[in-house]
């Protein structure tokens, strides 16, 4: 039976409304309340989307006993108060990510997703990474043996102005505050690159490192409109994994260079290469030798039909079977407690 799930939504921003479209595309999800801290966009939003109740404080949309589940979309510091509150109130969660900007607090919030395991918790770094096609792919791949042991990873993906708070969003500032965001291009996308590289190993590697190589900002003198920049744009790392799998990361959202978002993963049979973002090039390159790796190089291409993916959709579907027990949590809030840790550890 396909049950139809009442939520509420905590934030009013850009990706609050990608939460409300995903959610009511599923056709299952009653959108019944909306919170912000302040009053502005919040009839916008309750006129345009046909929301019943708004309010500036959280806690009265967690006080409706028919409210089952709560997306929080607030900015990352605030995730860690809106999800305890959210817990004790007998919510199923979708958190937004990064799920914690401390690791205290991530620590804590594991701690409490443990003391109540009814409810359904999720955080949403599956998003571009294991909810999309070319993931499934290139993991069975793997799965299949076909490349051999895998020791060796390399990520890189450099873009020019290209920064949320600035290009990208620019009206939401808080992006380029540390104490509000967590970080830059490491926090905002780390846990994407974790969540799809780390996933296709079925999550086994542990992080023996992680070496920070250089992280850089102010790389060129444009001005953020805000007095408070200290976010990095720019970070490359290197990671030794259990099993003895390296891992070369690299990313930046401006640099002066630009280099394609690329995945480059290398075995002992075979390798593969790849794009791994749903919007980036649909096929994926697989090389190997053949005849047992006595036989001429070669490359085989495999196009995966990306038609009419979107990952936010995506996110909300996966969510709302979960609730309805079709699936399980892709990304678990343990799990992202995992790749945090990792981000952390280069900040440190």
């Amino acid at each position: 039976m396909q049950k139809k799930f009442t939520f509420g939504i905590i934030g009013a921003g850009m990706i609050a409304e990608k939460h409300i479209q995903g959610l009511q595309k599923t056709g299952r999800a009653e959108i019944k309340w909306i919170a912000r801290k302040d009053d502005s966009r919040l009839v916008e939003i309750q006129k345009k989307y046909g929301i019943p109740y708004g309010t500036t404080n959280f806690e009265e949309m967690l006080e409706d006993d028919t409210v089952e589940a709560v997306v929080i979309t607030s900015p990352p510091a605030l995730h860690y108060n809106h999800f305890k509150k959210c817990a004790a109130a007998g919510k199923h969660i979708l958190l937004e990510k990064p799920a914690a900007i401390k690791r205290e607090h991530i620590d804590e919030m594991v701690k409490i997703a443990e003391a109540y395991p009814e409810l359904i918790i999720s955080d949403c770094s599956a998003r571009h990474a294991r909810l999309q096609p070319k993931f499934k792919v290139v993991k069975d791949i793997i799965d299949s043996g076909k490349l051999g042991e895998i020791y060796f990873i390399h990520h890189n993906a450099v873009a020019r102005q290209s920064r949320p708070g600035i290009e990208y969003h620019p009206t939401a500032k808080w992006f380029l505050n540390k104490e509000i965001a967590g970080g830059g291009v490491l926090f905002d996308w780390g846990v994407y690159d974790l969540s799809f590289h780390l996933g296709l190993l079925n999550d086994w590697p542990e992080v023996e490192d992680a070496e920070l190589i250089f992280m850089k900002n102010g790389l060129d003198k444009i001005d953020p409109e805000t007095d408070i920049f200290d976010v990095e744009e720019h970070f490359a790392a290197h990671l030794k994994l259990s099993g003895g799998i390296r891992y070369y990361w690299e990313r930046a959202t401006n640099a002066n260079m630009e280099a394609v978002n690329e995945s480059r993963i290398y075995g002992t049979c075979g390798g593969i290469k790849l794009s791994f973002c749903s919007w980036d090039n649909p096929n994926i390159e697989f090389f190997d030798v053949g005849e047992e790796g006595k036989g001429k190089a070669r490359k085989e291409t495999i196009s995966v039909d990306m038609a009419g993916q979107d990952d936010n959709d995506a996110l909300s579907a996966h969510f709302v079977r979960v609730l309805n027990g079709e699936e399980k949590v892709l990304m678990p809030l343990r799990l992202a407690r995992k790749h945090l840790d990792v981000i952390y550890r280069l900040y440190s």
